[in-house]
C-alpha cells in the first residue's frame, strides 16, 4: 500500500463521487477506480458501494477512511515538526460554511502562502456539523462554523471570530420590506426558507421558534446561502440568514429580528491534530477581526 492508495480512497469517500475526486485529484477517472481496486485487492475487502450515482462506504470502508484519516494527520504532524519553519510540503485542508460571509479565507491564505511558499491547500464548503466532523476525525486541520452558544464541542481549540444575530430576508416591496425590525411573532404561519433540518444553523432556528412558541410555518430547506437566496428572491418564502450575508446579497432585503437567535463563528482547530500551520492560519483569521 502507498501513500497515495489512501489519499485517492479519502477523496472518493470525501466526494462520494469518482469523476469529482478524480477531478480535484488531477487523474483520470479510469486511472483512479483502477488504484482503489488494486487497494482493495490487496486489503482483501471492498471499501466502496458503487452505483449509477453515487458511491457509499462499506463497514470496512468506514474503519479504513478512520484510521487513514489519522495516518495523514500524523504525517502532517510529522512533517511539520521536523522541518520546524520550513513547512514547504505540509499541507493545509480548511472547511467553511457558506454564511462565513465576513471573514476573508483567501486573503488570509494569501498571507500564509506568501510565508510558506509551497504548501498544498485545500478549501471545501461545508455545513458546520461535517466541518466538526472533518476537525474531529483530522481530515480538516483548521474549519469556520457558526454555532448557537453552548454547541461547541469542549475538546476543540477555538478561536471567536465575530457574533450575528439571525435575520429575515426578503425580496424589495414585501411587507416586511419597509419595517425597522420584526419579531418571530410576526413569522407566525408565514412560509420560510431556511437551512436543511438537523443542520446547526437550523438547529439555532428551530430552538428560537420553540422557546418563542412560535409555530413554524410552511419551510423550504437548502444546503446553501446561495440556494436559499434564490428561494428567497423568487418569492417562495421569508429567508432565515445570518445578518452578514446582506452584503453579498444585495437583491434582497435584510430586516433585522429583535429576538432573533444568535451565533458566534469560531475557527476551531482539534489540539490531537492540530499542526503549527494551522495554528498560524487560525491568527491569521483572528488578525482580520483585532486589527
Amino acid at each position: 500500500m502507498e501513500l497515495r492508495h489512501i489519499r485517492y480512497a479519502l477523496a472518493v469517500a470525501e466526494d462520494r463521487h469518482f469523476s469529482r475526486a478524480a477531478l480535484r485529484l488531477h487523474v483520470s477517472q479510469s486511472a483512479l477506480s483502477t488504484q482503489i481496486r488494486d487497494l482493495e485487492r490487496e486489503l482483501g475487502v471492498e471499501l466502496f458501494q458503487r452505483n449509477s450515482r453515487n458511491v457509499g462506504l462499506t463497514e470496512s470502508g468506514e474503519v479504513f477512511v478512520s484510521r487513514a484519516r489519522d495516518v495523514l494527520g500524523a504525517l502532517s504532524r510529522l512533517v511539520s515538526d521536523v522541518s520546524g519553519s520550513n513547512v514547504e510540503q505540509v499541507r493545509l485542508t480548511v472547511g467553511v460554511i457558506s454564511s462565513a460571509g465576513r471573514v476573508d479565507v483567501g486573503q488570509a491564505l494569501a498571507a500564509l502562502t506568501q510565508r510558506h511558499p509551497g504548501i498544498d491547500v485545500t478549501v471545501r464548503p461545508y455545513g458546520s456539523e461535517v466541518v466538526i466532523d472533518g476537525v474531529r476525525s483530522g481530515a480538516i486541520d483548521v474549519g469556520i462554523v457558526g454555532l448557537a452558544p453552548g454547541r461547541l464541542p469542549k475538546t476543540f481549540s477555538a478561536t471567536p471570530l465575530w457574533s450575528e444575530s439571525t435575520a429575515a430576508f426578503v425580496p424589495y416591496g414585501h411587507p416586511f420590506s419597509t419595517l425597522p425590525s420584526i419579531r418571530l411573532d410576526d413569522l407566525r404561519d408565514v412560509p420560510l426558507v431556511d437551512f436543511a433540518s438537523g443542520s446547526e444553523a437550523r438547529v439555532q432556528t428551530d430552538h428560537a421558534f420553540a422557546e418563542s412558541r412560535v409555530p413554524r410555518g410552511r419551510t423550504y430547506e437548502a444546503n446553501s446561502v446561495d440556494l436559499i437566496c434564490s428561494l428567497t428572491v423568487n418569492g417562495l418564502g421569508v429567508g432565515l440568514l445570518p445578518e452578514s450575508m446582506s452584503a453579498p446579497h444585495p437583491e434582497l432585503v435584510c430586516v433585522p429580528i429583535a429576538d432573533a437567535p444568535h451565533r458566534v463563528v469560531h475557527a476551531i482547530t482539534d489540539p490531537a491534530h492540530s499542526s503549527s500551520l494551522a495554528r498560524e492560519f487560525v491568527t491569521l483569521l483572528s488578525d482580520q477581526f483585532t486589527t
